[in-house]
């Protein structure tokens, strides 16, 4: 059974001690069933509740329009109403099969309320709702529990879970089935520790078939195993992280992996034979498909730039590129999106709220939106939310409302990760945000922080 909120307001009190007042014995004889709007049979001793709606009296937020279900004897709306809703003065309306009289009484002080269409009532408190039939004979009881969210839902909660992970001037962490994966580099060798919650770490573990000065800066997933590639015909895959074996190509070199799209993974390939730069794809590393026609463009970035692959709110699966070095060493102020890896739009031209970035920023998606960390090319920090699949982006502030982010604690506590170009910041299936970063700079230790939309740890959305 749905019971549906609606809004409406009252000044009307009335409260009663059914049981010492001979007033309620006298109205459960004499009252018709005026809470009803329905006609029940004649002496019915039906005395089912069918629907509850109420309105705020005096409310901080706007009270929603919300369901309520019956759950065994319990009414109570299983989505919560909004953070700081006011419930302590609220007009129920009850309606019943049959009703002769009914009765709300508060559990805790054991006195109760005659409802009578005109009631107020403080839903801080527990009641229990008697309802007698139309015979004044039969009755139900019910409990009524209002549900009002006791945490601000649009607001991230952050903690730190670990401020001794070793570092390393060439650092990655990447998830990948449910663990966190964190390569570390000194220019000799290459350390891999993982983690299922980011507090503990396994110890670190030497990785081989990588080379000695090996960069993570395009290192991805696809189909569950790891790729990566060093500016030159070689791409090395590895299934653990920990023993990598590489494959070379005859004709093309490889200037940089992009991301994986539609189960492929999509590079940037240059010819061996005539020198051009081209988009090309592959479903396992090892055969690629690249045609003549797919050419970059001449402000497409080769290096040095933040890619990301996304579903869109419609379930459609997207990438984009932003930022980054073109073949020619020009620092680009370019945002790029695809849906094939193939056809891309540059969102740059049509929109210009992204700046400037310095090289490695960092790129998530989460809660239908993208978050990107970043610095700008004088330094300073450089945080931006896009609502629209990367079109359009602003700084994220509680001032809009329409960009839900803790701005301050998302600046606190992502201050100091991107100085090493490797995009350190990582979700997983859990709806957790994952940023790792040194505490100074120069330090030989990270810290490693979670961060949760509230809302997500909600079990109804």
């Amino acid at each position: 059974m749905y019971l549906t909120l609606s809004v409406q307001k009252t000044n009307y009190y009335m409260k009663f001690n059914f049981f010492k007042s001979i007033s309620i014995i006298i109205s459960v004889i004499f009252t018709s069933s005026c809470l009803t709007t329905q006609d029940p049979a004649a002496l019915s001793s039906d005395a089912s509740v069918t629907s509850l709606t109420f309105s705020k009296m005096d409310s901080i937020h706007y009270l929603e329009t919300a369901s309520f279900s019956l759950v065994d004897n319990l009414i109570v709306n299983l989505d919560s109403l909004p953070y700081k809703t006011r419930i302590d003065s609220v007009y129920p309306n009850f309606k019943f099969a049959s009703t002769g009289a009914a009765f709300l009484v508060n559990i805790a002080k054991n006195d109760s309320i005659q409802l009578t269409g005109k009631d107020t009532v403080d839903f801080t408190n527990n009641y229990r709702l008697r309802n007698y039939a139309a015979d004044l004979v039969a009755y139900k009881d019910y409990f009524i529990k209002v549900n009002v969210h006791q945490v601000e839902p649009e607001l991230y909660n952050w903690r730190k879970l670990t401020e001794s992970l070793a570092s390393a001037n060439n650092q990655k962490m990447i998830a990948r089935n449910d663990s966190l994966h964190y390569f570390t580099n000194d220019g000799t060798t290459t350390l891999l520790t993982s983690s299922v919650n980011g507090s503990s770490w396994t110890s670190p573990i030497i990785v081989s078939g990588l080379p000695a000065s090996v960069a993570f800066s395009d290192i991805i997933i696809n189909g569950g195993k790891f790729f990566l590639t060093q500016n030159n015909e070689k791409i090395y895959s590895s299934y653990n992280g920990i023993i990598w074996t590489s494959n070379s190509l005859v004709n093309y070199t490889f200037k940089s992996l992009l991301f994986s799209l539609n189960d492929s993974l999509h590079a940037i390939l240059q010819s061996k034979i005539d020198d051009k730069i081209r988009f090309s794809s592959s479903k396992n590393g090892l055969t690629w498909i690249t045609k003549s026609t797919d050419v970059i463009p001449t402000n497409f970035p080769t290096s040095d730039f933040t890619a990301l692959s996304f579903k869109s709110r419609s379930g459609k699966p997207k990438a984009i590129v932003i930022g980054g070095m073109s073949a020619t060493n020009v620092v680009l102020k370019t945002n790029w999106s695809t849906e094939d890896g193939s056809y891309w739009l540059d969102f740059s031209r049509l929109n210009h709220s992204l700046d400037t970035l310095a090289l490695g920023s960092a790129l998530i998606s989460y809660d239908s939106k993208l978050l990107l960390f970043g610095k700008k090319v004088d330094g300073s920090n450089h945080y931006k939310v896009s609502v629209d699949e990367g079109l359009t982006w602003q700084i994220p502030s509680k001032t809009l409302n329409y960009i839900p982010v803790d701005y301050q604690t998302l600046i606190e506590k992502s201050a100091a990760v991107i100085d090493d170009k490797t995009n350190p910041v990582v979700t997983d299936k859990a709806n957790r945000i994952f940023i790792i970063g040194k505490k100074t700079s120069g330090s030989t230790v990270s810290d490693v922080w979670t961060g949760k939309l509230n809302r997500k740890g909600f079990t109804r959305q």
